[in-house]
């Protein structure tokens, strides 16, 4: 019971976060018309460090660069009210990704993290060795999860992207299980939906550690 409630005190913690909102403007890939790029199908996309601005709230003007999750709809600059939700909830409209997908991305980022190209929040150094190359190489990693047909042999794949996939998606290094906490996505209707991080409210980490200690003091007790 006394976990069954710690549980149920996480679960409504992270409820409220995920109803929460933010609005953003999103100003354009990192580098520009110098971002590298992906074949995916029969198109050339831009590919890298998504930029955004937070327009409204506490953290007006803030900026901070994530990833796209959606291939199928176009980055429009005007200002949108995008909900927090659950990765695997996403995209917004359209068919949920699954746990399974949520997984396979939050391992790309984590092991994109554990490289050193950026850090748990998806932002990165933009003066770092080969910046714009490996951002781009997490995006189109990000894409291929979802479904993107990526072709790193086309002639229209930036060649540092291609090498810097390599690096990330190495088999003998890869991290299947590696994870990054607080990893959702942020979805607006008429917008590319984008991955987000969020810390788990400082209340229910208190709340649960509170419990979570309660109940290791009366296993204690019990044993001596």
């Amino acid at each position: 019971m006394k976990m069954g409630l710690m549980m149920m005190v996480v679960a409504a913690g992270s409820g409220v976060a995920l109803a929460d909102s933010i609005d953003l403007r999103y100003t354009g890939v990192a580098g520009g018309s110098g971002a590298t790029k992906v074949r995916v199908g029969g198109t050339t996309y831009y590919a890298g460090h998504m930029k955004h601005t937070i327009t409204s709230g506490a953290r007006s003007g803030q900026t901070f660069r994530t990833f796209c999750i959606e291939l199928a709809e176009a980055a429009q600059t005007d200002t949108a009210t995008y909900e927090i939700v659950d990765l695997a909830d996403a995209p917004a409209p359209g068919v949920p990704y699954g746990q399974a997908v949520a997984d396979e991305i939050n391992a790309i980022v984590a092991n994109a993290v554990a490289q050193g190209w950026m850090d748990k929040r998806l932002q990165a150094d933009a003066g770092q060795t080969d910046y714009l190359a490996k951002m781009g190489a997490v995006q189109a990693a990000i894409w291929e999860a979802l479904g993107g047909d990526i072709r790193l042999n086309s002639g229209r794949t930036s060649d540092e992207l291609a090498y810097y996939y390599g690096v990330l998606m190495n088999e003998q290094t890869f991290d299947d299980e590696a994870r990054i906490d607080g990893l959702r996505a942020v979805v607006a209707g008429g917008q590319q939906d984008m991955l987000y991080v969020v810390p788990l409210p400082p209340a229910v980490l208190g709340g649960a550690g509170l419990l979570l200690g309660l109940g290791g003091l009366r296993v204690a007790r019990r044993r001596a």
